[in-house]
């Protein structure tokens, strides 16, 4: 993806085989960067990650919110370049980590990156409104879709909020960069949307009342993922990679 405007660095980096989504934000002529939902193969971002490189540095590492479908990098990348861990303040997890709060404004050289509150995935999700242009919807808003509330830690009632009273008052111009594309999630293979564009042809977001959204949330998904449950142990700070490793050997010999 070209970068949007000279001041701006925007990348969305796309791991086409799982089709999760990690964005690299910054202000070009500041060199400081955000890294936004980064996965465990963190080579990827390393000409980002080390702190010696003058020209070039990640300052904060975000997670939308807790992983349920792959490992989140956040603390390893972390670990590399000294950046600082954020999420909502209400996000469970054993680290340390910087708190956000709904409403909250990042300067990034300039650069204003605007927290926003959108739970329903899970409690502590949040989406990142850049620039006043573009959206990084997380799980919340897909493309022509939403995020899943059956994995444990969801909420109908809070996700049709953040939804109707949150997300699509933002401007129609708005371009939304979701959490996950493509056919993996049963979801359209374009990179990005607008809100405008969402409004009118996510059929979700045609729904009229909260009875017909419910209906639609419970109905006719996918097949949740694999050991979610260990996923999210493991990116909540309560599982190490080889418990989860072991666990995991485990249930493929009962299986077998």
């Amino acid at each position: 993806m070209k970068d949007k405007k000279d001041r701006i660095v925007f990348r969305q980096l796309v791991r086409r085989e799982s089709g999760c989504c990690t964005y690299l934000v910054g202000a070009a002529d500041k060199g400081e960067y955000i890294l936004v939902d980064p996965l465990m193969d963190y080579e990827r971002f390393l000409p980002a990650t080390d702190p010696t490189h003058s020209e070039s540095r990640i300052g904060y590492v975000i997670d939308t919110h807790i992983h349920a479908d792959h490992l989140s990098g956040v603390r390893e990348i972390c670990s590399i370049s000294g950046a600082k861990m954020m999420m909502h303040r209400s996000t469970p997890i054993a680290d340390n980590f910087t708190p956000l709060d709904d409403g909250e404004e990042l300067n990034l050289g300039g650069l204003e990156v605007k927290v926003i509150h959108t739970p329903g995935h899970a409690p502590e999700h949040i989406s990142l409104l850049v620039d006043k242009r573009f959206l990084l919807s997380g799980d919340t808003l897909l493309i022509r879709d939403v995020g899943r509330t059956d994995l444990g830690r969801g909420s109908n009632e809070e996700l049709y909020e953040s939804l109707f009273e949150r997300l699509t008052l933002l401007d129609d111009g708005v371009e939304v960069y979701p959490g996950h594309i493509g056919a993996q999630h049963f979801l359209s293979g374009e990179l990005s949307s607008t809100i405008g564009i969402e409004r009118h042809l996510n059929p979700v977001l045609q729904i009229k009342s909260f009875g017909e959204f419910v209906q639609y949330m419970t109905e006719g998904w996918p097949p949740k993922p694999a050991h979610h449950e260990l996923y999210v142990r493991v990116n909540q700070g309560l599982m190490s990679l080889d418990e989860a490793q072991g666990s995991l050997q485990k249930a493929a010999i009962g299986e077998a």
